[in-house]
């Protein structure tokens, strides 16, 4: 969090009694509101309000700046630096003083409408950071909170319209003695969840929290090092077989990408298996624990399980582009409707998108069944998809985990593929062949941009109609990732 230290000044145009200017009101709006940034005073400030000739006067300004946060034990300005900037008098030595708190960085920028304090920034090269209001509002724009796409069944609520009492937390009291307190505090803080619902209960809740640089890790037995994280403070899935696990994955990691952070990690129980088994399936590894007290008073070691949010492990959903084999692959436009939802543009959701109860769209892991006899495809192969029909397009990609050609029988393909694929059980059954390609895959990304059949003709991508599973090379995987305009940067290992 950076510190923004305001001239005295700027403290008299917010708290003495008349209408504050549109300018100052939105910076201090914007100011006050972000979490990016935090106001304070230098301990000059107060002597200036010293010198205030009204009594009455001075006494409300005392008590309105003791909200602010002050400097403590700032260093004062050198004999060297007064002669560089100038000293005539008090008031001089008042602004170098705040000068100097900024070279010497105890803050990270000063605010000021006092003209002469900017003219003599400049001559220490502090201009940078000593801002005028309207540079100011230049600087502390308005951040605009990143959208995260969701499903529909999946609901981002506020803490303070959950239900503390709803059965579903009881297990959450008695794994954590402070679980009650801290949720009520969350709430106080306006914090959000985002939650499934069975009716009027909560089925499933997922609470991200963003650290910084400064986090405190040690209860932790190996404190985590210094960095940008993404917490994953409470995940509870009670609502099974709907794949909702994944699309929190999903929604963390879309999370820390867009907010920039280096790292995701969570907090697990031993007990907690099937969840441990699923993180570490998307790149999370055991780092350390730390001892977590329970609702009955007694203490258990809880794991830290961390993930890089950022391309540096070839794990969901970043790639590499080395050693690989490309395929373009067909899929009829009624089935990609369903498979791909989140790549479809204007879809028209039903009832059973609305419950979430199209687990094969819910999922990352998701299965493609054909006839195909092609042999190149193994795991780690990068599969386009092509959406057939009206679109006509690439529109998502995704990475193979496994292939399977031979079954002995219906049974062995069906527990590969149930809830993974858009075929209701009759079709495949009716459909089942013994040497059925069944190719098991994550779904990366859904492109930013679909890549039209014109665009991979006419840059010789393909010569024909796409009616079958076809390779490409990296060259003309690479012209179709610049064609969509996807942000290699962010998922691409270099």
């Amino acid at each position: 969090m950076e510190k923004v230290l305001l001239d005295t000044n700027m403290f008299i145009y917010l708290e003495d009694n008349k209408v504050i200017e549109d300018k100052v009101l939105e910076l201090t709006k914007r100011l006050f509101d972000s979490t990016n940034y935090k106001i304070v005073i230098h301990p000059d400030t107060k002597k200036e309000i010293e010198k205030f000739k009204d009594e009455e006067q001075k006494i409300i300004f005392k008590s309105k700046i003791a909200v602010y946060r002050e400097i403590q034990n700032p260093p004062y300005a050198t004999e060297t630096f007064n002669k560089k900037v100038g000293c005539k008098n008090s008031h001089d030595m008042i602004d170098n003083n705040l000068l100097f708190a900024i070279q010497r960085n105890c803050a990270n920028y000063l605010i000021t409408n006092d003209f002469r304090l900017k003219k003599k920034s400049k001559i220490v090269n502090l201009d940078s950071k000593v801002l005028t209001i309207d540079e100011a509002l230049e600087i502390f724009k308005n951040v605009e909170e990143p959208v995260i796409k969701k499903p529909p069944f999946i609901v981002k609520e506020y803490l303070y319209n959950i239900d503390l009492e709803d059965p579903f937390f009881d297990s959450l009291k008695e794994d954590y003695k402070s679980f009650e307190k801290w949720f009520i505090k969350k709430r106080e803080e306006e914090a959000t969840a985002y939650i499934t619902k069975n009716g009027k209960k909560i089925g499933s809740f997922l609470m991200l929290k963003i650290e910084d640089e400064n986090e405190d890790y040690s209860r932790m037995a190996k404190p985590l090092e210094p960095k940008k994280r993404l917490k994953v403070s409470t995940m509870k899935v009670a609502d099974t077989g709907r794949k909702i696990g994944e699309t929190f994955i999903k929604l963390m990691v879309a999370s820390a990408i867009e907010k920039k952070m280096d790292e995701i990690y969570i907090t697990v129980f031993k007990k907690q298996q099937q969840l441990i088994d699923m993180i570490t399936n998307y790149g999370f590894k055991e780092y350390t624990y730390q001892l977590t007290e329970k609702g009955d008073g007694t203490f258990e070691k809880e794991y830290i399980y961390v993930k890089n949010a950022k391309p540096v492990e070839e794990y969901y959903p970043f790639i590499s582009l080395t050693n690989k084999k490309y395929f373009l692959v067909p899929i009829q436009e009624e089935f990609h409707n369903i498979l791909f939802q989140e790549s479809e543009k204007n879809y028209q959701m039903s009832f059973d998108d609305i419950d979430g109860l199209n687990t094969a769209s819910n999922s990352i892991r998701k299965a493609y069944l054909c006839n195909s006899h092609i042999k190149k495809i193994m795991p780690g192969s990068v599969l386009l998809f092509y959406s057939s029909g009206v679109k006509k397009a690439v529109t998502s990609i995704g990475i193979v985990d496994a292939v399977f050609n031979k079954f002995d029988n219906f049974e062995d393909m069906f527990k590969l593929v149930r809830k993974r694929t858009v075929y209701d059980i009759n079709s495949l059954k009716s459909n089942f062949k013994k040497d059925k390609l069944v190719i098991l895959f994550k779904l990366y990304y859904s492109l930013p941009n679909y890549v039209s059949f014109e665009f991979l003709k006419e840059n010789k991508i393909i010569t024909g109609p796409i009616q079958t599973i076809a390779e490409i090379n990296l060259d003309k995987f690479n012209k179709i990732l610049d064609e969509c305009k996807l942000e290699k940067e962010k998922y691409i290992i270099f």
